[in-house]
């Protein structure tokens, strides 16, 4: 598995999940929670792809890894927007935990993690996994509260911003692809 283009990818997709978010204050009141349940979200749809993906192997179904591996992702995501409602609907819409976000998240995170050599351990896939959760979860936590430190900043006006985000969302996909390139 290359780390060094799936590591960036992790930072696109958080700055796109920053990126749907209003600008509004009670949105940028809500970035940090909604950030860490985003990242918790994520984990549980992770898990539970992987365990749905290992169901899928031990049944002997002939489908192809992709496949296989998208469904799985896919039915984690739709599994865990069905229950967010029955569980606790107001605050799942109030932090944007939505179905297309989590869908999103799941397959993007996930699908990369699916492709990990067949060789390797249940416990070495669920480790990459919860890491990968979790270094998620702190990308969107960054990207929640950059906007107010970014505020604070004597920055051109052309820069403020969603520019701005752009830009550091960029530096931090460099950086993340040299670490990523070194873990290869």
């Amino acid at each position: 598995m290359n780390f060094g283009l799936y590591l960036p990818l992790l930072a696109g997709l958080a700055f796109c999940n920053q990126c749907r978010r209003p600008d509004d204050s009670q949105a940028a009141a809500l970035a940090l929670p909604a950030a860490i349940a985003m990242g918790l979200a994520t984990a549980i749809m992770l898990l539970l792809g992987g365990g749905l993906l290992a169901l899928a192997d031990s049944a002997h179904l002939d489908l192809p890894l992709p496949l296989s591996a998208i469904l799985s992702q896919a039915a984690s995501a739709l599994l865990l927007t069905g229950a967010l409602p029955r569980l606790a609907a107001g605050e799942a819409a109030q932090l944007g935990l939505r179905w297309p976000m989590l869908l999103l998240n799941s397959l993007v995170a996930g699908l990369p993690l699916s492709c990990l050599p067949s060789t390797s351990s249940p416990l070495a896939s669920l480790l990459t996994g919860l890491l990968s959760a979790a270094l998620f979860t702190l990308l969107l936590a960054q990207f929640a509260t950059l906007p107010p430190r970014l505020q604070r900043c004597a920055l051109p006006v052309w820069l403020r911003g969603r520019p701005a985000l752009l830009l550091c969302a960029l530096i931090i996909a460099l950086a993340l692809h040299g670490l990523g390139a070194r873990l290869s």
